[in-house]
């Protein structure tokens, strides 16, 4: 069996990590974040508008929250080694952020078609994507293992309804 690098569990600890950081750019110093060179670039490339984030925004103690809570619900499964949930909750994630980066980029809302929603969404959009791949790829494995170990008990309690392809 090939091990990779970049596994389900590596990206979603890159993902808690990331989500840590930023928290920790929001509290210390919002405006280091709201004028990064990716956010400003990826924003004027696709054309939404800049909104420069103040320490003094009420609006960040309520950001940091949220993206704690996101870091904190990966962690806990993650520790727990429950790959079910993340099975169920990334296709999820993945589609809510790609709607909302979606009506951030064609939407003329003033909350939320910025540069640093329209630049989370599509960080979120991209890791997740990553993430429900090699979860896929990884349950294919696991499932492969787990047939070809028991193909014997399958084979005799399913009988002929069961065919073993050889790659």
């Amino acid at each position: 069996m090939v091990t990779f690098f970049l596994t389900a569990k590596t990206l979603l600890y890159f993902r808690v990590i990331l989500l840590t950081v930023g928290c920790f750019l929001l509290v210390t110093d919002p405006e280091y974040l709201s004028n990064a060179g990716f956010v400003m670039l990826l924003g004027q490339a696709m054309e939404v508008t800049y909104a420069p984030l103040e320490s003094s925004n009420a609006i960040i103690g309520l950001l940091v929250l949220f993206l704690g809570i996101n870091a904190l619900t990966d962690v806990i499964p993650l520790l727990a080694d429950n790959l079910e949930f993340f099975e169920t909750i990334v296709p999820t994630r993945l589609t809510v952020y790609f709607a909302v980066a979606a009506y951030s980029y064609i939407g003329n809302s003033q909350y939320f078609s910025t540069s640093l929603v329209f630049v989370y969404c599509f960080l979120e959009v991209w890791i997740n994507f990553l993430i429900f791949n090699n979860l896929r790829d990884e349950k294919y494995v696991r499932l492969k293992k787990f047939v070809e170990e028991n193909v014997d008990k399958i084979m005799e309690v399913e009988g002929e309804k069961v065919v073993v392809v050889e790659d």
